[in-house]
C-alpha cells in the first residue's frame, strides 16, 4: 500500500485528461465507423484481427484474452457471440484436451476484409492524420512503457 499518494501536477492533470478524452474520442471513431458499416463491432473486429494476423487464423482462447488484455469472462462471452453468428469456431486443443482453440471462419475472415478499410481510413484521420514523422519515436516509447507496466490489478488473470 502506497503510504503518500503521489498526487499529479497541474500539467499532469491537464495531460492525464487529454489522454483520457483521446481515448474516449478514438473508442466511438472507431465504433461508430465499424457500426456505420454494418459489419462488426469494435470487440469483434478487435477478436477477428487478432485472429486473422495468427498462425493459422488461429489462437488458444487464453492466448486471445491476454493479447487482447481482457478478462477470461469476457473473452469467451464474445467468441461465443460471434461463435453463433459464424465468424468464429471453437474447439479443444490438440494435445491438452482443456485448451480451447479460437479459429476464423471464411465468414469472419469476409466481414473483416470488408470493415477493413473504412477503419483504416478512420485510424488516419483520428491518428496519423496529425502525427508528425519526428514525433512517432516519443510515442512509441510512452505507449510501450504503459504497456510495460505489468502490476495493474486485473490484468493477467486469464
Amino acid at each position: 500500500m502506497i503510504e503518500q499518494p503521489r498526487w499529479l501536477s497541474d500539467e499532469e492533470q491537464e495531460l492525464w485528461q487529454l489522454i483520457l478524452a483521446a481515448t474516449r474520442k478514438l473508442d466511438r471513431g472507431m465504433e461508430n465507423t465499424l457500426q456505420a458499416g454494418g459489419e462488426l463491432s469494435m470487440p469483434e473486429f478487435a477478436v477477428l484481427a487478432t485472429l486473422s494476423d495468427a498462425e493459422n487464423h488461429q489462437m488458444r482462447l487464453r492466448e486471445l484474452c491476454n493479447f487482447l488484455e481482457w478478462d477470461r469472462s469476457r473473452t469467451s462471452h464474445q467468441v461465443t457471440r460471434m461463435e453463433r453468428r459464424g465468424f468464429v469456431n471453437k474447439c479443444k486443443s490438440e494435445g491438452d484436451a482443456r485448451g480451447v482453440m479460437v479459429c476464423l471462419t471464411e465468414e469472419g475472415a469476409r466481414r473483416l476484409e470488408s470493415s477493413a478499410p473504412d477503419h483504416v481510413e478512420s485510424v488516419r484521420r483520428l491518428v496519423f492524420d496529425h502525427l508528425k514523422p519526428e514525433d512517432v519515436p516519443s510515442l512509441q516509447r510512452f505507449l510501450k512503457g504503459i504497456l510495460d507496466v505489468n502490476n495493474v490489478p486485473g490484468y493477467g488473470e486469464c
